[in-house]
């Protein structure tokens, strides 16, 4: 799965020294757009809500439980090892300031052990996840080009996609795990490795975010379309029965995800849905009307083009050309993401979007590039 990546970082040691620094930058800077373009500094403060049960988000979006265990149990690990050997106060000096106003909470992370630490294990946990993104995205594209240097620009677009997507928001760990999970799910199919890895995929997704239901449909959905590349989609040729394993994993991945998810709500509780946002807006059609029909929309569409761009479009004009997998993937994907985020939720807020983006997209994207390239090489000199 990772042998094209292997390849691309094989030469001399200059090679891999620029391709280090790129990914490391490609890595910094979503997470600087966070901390210094939205709300990257009150991730400390939410994190310790949500570990004492008083999280301030809405039904059911505080029940995302995966990111805050393996955070917490990363600052436990921290505790019981680094710092009996290693205190951080014995090479670090700590001035504790409480912040006398927004701009100033940073600074006073910093200056506190506790924050700090918090603040070293975010970073480092986002970075482990863009890594993630980065090498399972290369997985991906490769198969719809056979350019790498085309991959490693798409990457690069990609970077600037997540630091776009920063608008009104912390470090959303939880978003970012979802995209290397349907990341993972959709090598898992393209590359032909055991379908039961379905099975633990949806078993973390479940954990981190009801987003991830979708994952054994995905799967599903793969099965049962034969692969030949553009045009026919109506009718019924292109359809198979899937095979029995498919079934079962499908059947088996439903029902753990069914089971986590009440199982997650039985333990905390329901709580009603809040209002959302600062415009104090319920769930429905009123937040449909704030997102694409209000003052507020002029910042929804804007948002949104600063992950999507103009792929929606270019995707619409490709589509019939596309592979078969790719469109019966997006016909059900992009139109439900959209319409779950835009009822559901504050829709400016376009970080939503980066799966429909790697998974659909951007393949589409680069599929064409490479079919109208090997159009090109194939008419006569």
């Amino acid at each position: 799965m990772f042998q094209r990546l292997k390849d691309a970082c094989r030469g001399p040691w200059y090679k891999k020294a620029i391709i280090l620094v790129s990914l490391l930058l490609a890595s910094f800077y979503p997470i600087y757009k966070n901390y210094y373009y939205a709300r990257g500094t009150q991730q400390y403060e939410r994190h310790i809500r949500f570990m004492e049960g008083n999280s301030e988000f809405f039904n059911p979006w505080q029940y995302r439980v995966l990111c805050p265990l393996l955070i917490e149990s990363a600052k436990w690990a921290y505790d019981h090892s680094i710092d009996k050997l290693i205190p951080a106060e014995t090479v670090i000096h700590f001035d504790d300031k409480k912040a006398a106003d927004e701009t100033a909470v940073f600074q006073s992370q910093l200056n506190n052990k506790e924050t700090f630490i918090y603040l070293l294990i975010f970073i480092a946990f986002r970075l482990a996840l863009h890594a993630a993104i980065y090498a399972l995205g290369f997985a991906l594209f490769a198969c719809f080009t056979r350019s790498n240097w085309l991959i490693g620009f798409t990457l690069l677009f990609v970077s600037f996609c997540m630091g776009n997507g920063a608008h009104n928001s912390d470090l959303s760990f939880n978003t970012y795990m979802d995209l290397v999970l349907f990341l993972w799910m959709a090598c898992v199919i393209l590359y032909r490795k055991n379908d039961w890895w379905i099975l633990p995929i949806t078993i973390l997704g479940a954990l981190n975010r009801e987003t991830a239901l979708l994952i054994p449909g995905l799967y599903f959905l793969a099965a049962a379309v034969m692969r030949p590349e553009g045009k026919p989609l109506f009718g019924w040729p292109w359809l198979r029965i899937p095979a029995p394993r498919v079934w079962t994993v499908t059947l088996a991945s439903l029902a753990v995800f069914f089971a986590i998810f009440l199982a997650i709500r039985n333990y905390y509780g329901f709580r009603p849905p809040d209002l959302v946002s600062v415009h104090q807006v319920p769930l429905g059609l009123r937040l449909l009307k704030l997102n694409l029909l209000s003052g507020q929309a002029v910042k929804t569409y804007f948002e949104i083009y600063g992950v999507l761009g103009m792929l929606p479009l270019t995707a619409l004009l490709s589509f019939r050309y596309n592979s078969i997998l790719l469109r019966i993937w997006a016909l059900p994907l992009v139109p439900v993401w959209l319409g779950v985020h835009l009822i559901g939720s504050m829709a400016a807020e376009s970080r939503y979007y980066l799966i429909p983006l790697m998974l659909v997209l951007l393949p589409m994207l680069l599929e064409m590039i490479e079919r109208e390239y090997n159009k090109r090489l194939a008419q006569p000199a």
